[in-house]
């Protein structure tokens, strides 16, 4: 068999690359003919990455090693915002099968056959870029979507499917009118997606366009990937969507139908996470072992499904957070117990916040958090999250069901496409900033719209504490369950994960 060579790079973000390992070892893993190249950030993300192989057997590691290659190009942390030159030297190195050398371990690799394959988020539009310039029709570039297709609907697509359209031709336009800067010209046109519109994706209740803001975020520059993705999906050659039919079956279509009018095919790959072949109370380290030991003495004292997983995962954190801190004093005052995430640079839990937790003897806080670990503990009973897709698939994949707190980017399509599949519950009046406040479409007709107050957070709270822990929590729960088991299934033989994967190796590889 002619090896081949799949290269494979994204921003520096996790929600992406933590899929891609997932994808990368079930490629090695069904053709031996293939090297499957990581191109990926330095510092924490090649560290994560390399964290979550270690969830693999050691046998059916060694098995692929010698064709998984990740390599490290810069060393260090770098700017997600901003483009990464290294992707062209070392892309053009692995054409001309030159050696290119991972910075964190010194190991160089060599004499690869040249790609022929590359598979890259459309936010990394630099290293496209940089692909078409020097392989040029060699190599075929398909988008990596690792968020759910109705997300990617409203993020990327057209006016006609609830989209926003492509500004970036707009843009190119009005630099050549006018000769302003383009970034500055952008952020205009990022900011009048704003206006009140009805938006109407497919699966989900209408919404108004401002409640894809829900939070202020204190992250800049948002724009800037948004611009990116919307102009680069529409020109790599297809996609592969981390998501799946199962979860969201009319998005699915229209997002098909919009690539294929393209002549582009989509393939639904999702779920996608690698399995932890250790037990759940097997603990890699000392934060590990503390949560474990935390979250089994909860269980003792409250029984299982007791504990609420509050975690807003690595970038998003309240801008408001006295809300937040009155969510947890109901909980301590429900006697409730909780672990506490704080793994965002933005967060900060003061000192008298932390000591209030440690004294409730009902809470544990943690700067880093070993999320699976903690949703895979019997004693974990339901999951606060920002609702990114990853926090979502794990939640599913450990049957935790999940109370969304949404900020951006597909958070606010993951919670209401779950909510109404009557799968999870999503807060309303934690909602922040001037946008975000802003009357949601479900309550255009009430006389009673929410304040967004404190204290109206933390009795939305209160009383959902109580829903959860009655009928309506166990019907959740259930259908949170069973879909959580119907994802599973997409991985079956004959099943759609499974299939869809076949038929892109089939296509382009074999």
């Amino acid at each position: 068999m002619v090896p081949k060579h799949i290269v494979a790079h994204n921003i520096a973000a996790w929600g992406a690359y933590k899929p891609l390992s997932a994808f990368a070892v079930g490629i090695l893993e069904s053709r031996a003919n293939v090297h499957f190249t990581v191109l990926i950030q330095g510092g924490i993300m090649y560290k994560k990455f390399m964290r979550e192989l270690d969830k693999i057997p050691r046998k059916q590691l060694d098995r692929i090693l010698p064709r998984f290659h990740v390599i490290d190009l810069t060393g260090e942390d770098v700017n997600p915002f901003k483009p990464l030159n290294e992707f062209s030297t070392a892309f053009e190195a692995l054409c001309i099968s030159k050696p290119v050398t991972c910075r964190t371990t010194g190991a160089v690799i060599q004499e690869l056959p040249s790609p022929s394959i590359c598979i890259i988020d459309p936010f990394a539009g630099y290293a496209i870029d940089a692909v078409r310039i020097i392989a040029g029709s060699d190599c075929l570039v398909f988008s990596w979507m690792t968020a759910p297709a109705g997300a990617s609907l409203r993020l990327f697509g057209p006016e006609e499917y609830g989209g926003g359209g492509d500004l970036s031709v707009k843009v190119d336009q009005e630099v050549k009118r006018t000769g302003r800067d383009a970034m500055e010209i952008g952020r205009e046109l990022f900011d009048n997606l704003v206006v009140g519109k009805v938006i109407h994706i497919p699966g989900i209740s209408p919404t108004y366009d401002y409640e894809w803001y829900p939070q202020e975020t204190g992250v800049k520059h948002d724009h800037v990937l948004f611009l990116a993705g919307q102009k680069y999906m529409r020109n790599t050659d297809g996609t592969l969507c981390v998501s799946s039919s199962v979860y969201e079956s009319e998005a699915m279509e229209v997002t098909k139908e919009w690539l294929r009018s393209m002549k582009k095919e989509c393939y639904a790959v999702g779920p996608l996470s690698l399995p932890d072949s250790f037990s759940p109370m097997q603990a890699h380290d000392e934060k590990e072992s503390s949560a474990i030991s935390f979250l089994s003495k909860m269980q003792s004292e409250f029984g299982e499904r007791s504990v609420l997983f509050i975690s807003f995962g690595t970038v998003f954190w309240p801008t408001q957070p006295e809300k937040l801190w009155a969510i947890l004093d109901e909980l301590i005052t429900s006697r409730k117990p909780f672990i506490l995430a704080h793994s965002s640079p933005l967060a900060r839990v003061p000192d008298e916040k932390k000591q209030m937790i440690a004294e409730s003897g009902l809470g544990m806080e943690m700067s880093w958090s070993p999320q699976e670990k903690i949703l895979s503990h019997p004693a974990t009973g339901w999951f606060i999250t920002h609702g990114g897709w990853n926090s979502t698939q794990e939640a599913l994949a450990h049957r935790v069901p999940v109370i969304y707190w949404p900020f951006s980017a597909d958070q606010p399509y993951n919670a209401a496409r779950t909510c109404q599949l009557d799968a999870g519950f999503e807060l309303i009046e934690v909602r922040t900033g001037e946008v975000g406040t802003q009357k949601p479409y479900r309550f255009k007709d009430s006389s009673h719209p929410p304040s967004f107050t404190v204290s109206a957070a933390r009795e939305e709270f209160k009383l959902l504490l109580q829903r959860i822990d009655g009928e309506e929590g166990r019907v959740v729960r259930s259908n949170f369950e069973r879909l959580g088991g119907l994802m599973d299934e997409t991985w079956n033989k004959g099943c759609e994960a499974r299939e869809n994967l076949e038929s892109f190796l089939r296509r382009f590889v074999d």
